[in-house]
């Protein structure tokens, strides 16, 4: 009877750290993080995906696995720093895969202040904040585009995957014994370069051709004094900008494409770092 409830506690012990990593990562996935997916239907899909990878997780020919489940919540510190740190590792998972969503949301907005599209700003209900039209459309596309390349399906696979190189609750242990400063700062600089450098792409061409459109204005308003340059600017500018951003939709596309694979294979890297491999 003991032997029953010290495997009953580590099972699920176990499926609470799998649990905490996958819900750290609903917390910013693409369409998964979504403010009009409720919480509690979130929280019931991080728990069933729980239920089928903790029996793998947590399997251990040994039965050393499951004495270490059955002895992590006896510690308070390490079972304190193990929840969290399942938390913590599930949503810098899912931020590689986020970075998508966050660079298209930075071009968009970058090209709403250059064409003027952003004084018509209203809320976005994914991020719930006042954003430009524009970013709101590029959102909308980068979701289609990720699930149009299987995604969804490949970032679950890999975060189920993760149990393999970092198996739950030692990511604790690896806390405790102090992540080295290098490899967290890079792992931030990382996500925030790609996110920049993700948004500046798409809004680069937009951004050349209302350079463009902009000198080409200024030199007919030297040319022709009587044209009211502020009220046909507006119109033209907005215009060009909606004009060059359908024209490079085909070459956003792609670019998503090798986002999503580079995110992808960031994680590797990152359970690679933290496994010891």
């Amino acid at each position: 009877m003991a032997e029953l409830f010290e495997y009953s506690i580590s099972s699920w012990t176990g499926w609470f750290l799998v649990f905490m990593r996958i819900s750290g990562a609903m917390m910013v996935l693409p369409i998964f993080s979504s403010r009009t997916i409720p919480a509690r239907i979130k929280a019931a899909i991080a728990a069933l995906i729980a239920l089928c990878v903790a029996p793998l997780a947590i399997a251990d020919p040994s039965g050393t696995g499951a004495r270490e489940m059955g002895e992590l919540m006896a510690t308070p510190l390490v079972g304190a720093v193990s929840i969290c740190g399942e938390l913590a590792l599930g949503w810098v998972l899912g931020a590689t895969a986020a970075v998508l969503m966050w660079g298209a949301h930075l071009g968009g907005q970058l090209i709403g202040q250059d064409s003027g599209l952003a004084f018509g700003q209203v809320v976005d209900p994914t991020t719930g904040q006042a954003t430009a039209p524009t970013a709101t459309l590029m959102m909308i596309f980068a979701g289609l585009a990720f699930l149009a390349l299987e995604g969804h399906r490949l970032v679950i696979l890999a975060l189920c995957g993760s149990f393999d190189a970092v198996p739950p609750g030692s990511i604790g242990n690896i806390l405790i014994h102090g992540v080295p400063l290098t490899t967290a700062a890079r792992i931030t600089s990382e996500i925030g370069s790609q996110t920049w450098m993700l948004g500046l792409q798409i809004a680069f061409p937009a951004s050349i051709a209302l350079l463009v459109t902009t000198l080409g204005l200024g030199l007919m308003a030297r040319m022709i004094p009587e044209m009211n340059v502020f009220a046909v600017g507006f119109a033209v500018r907005t215009g060009v900008g909606m004009l060059a951003l359908f024209m490079t939709l085909p070459f956003i596309a792609d670019l998503f494409g090798a986002v999503v694979s580079t995110g992808l294979q960031g994680s590797q890297m990152i359970l690679n770092g933290l496994g010891g491999n």
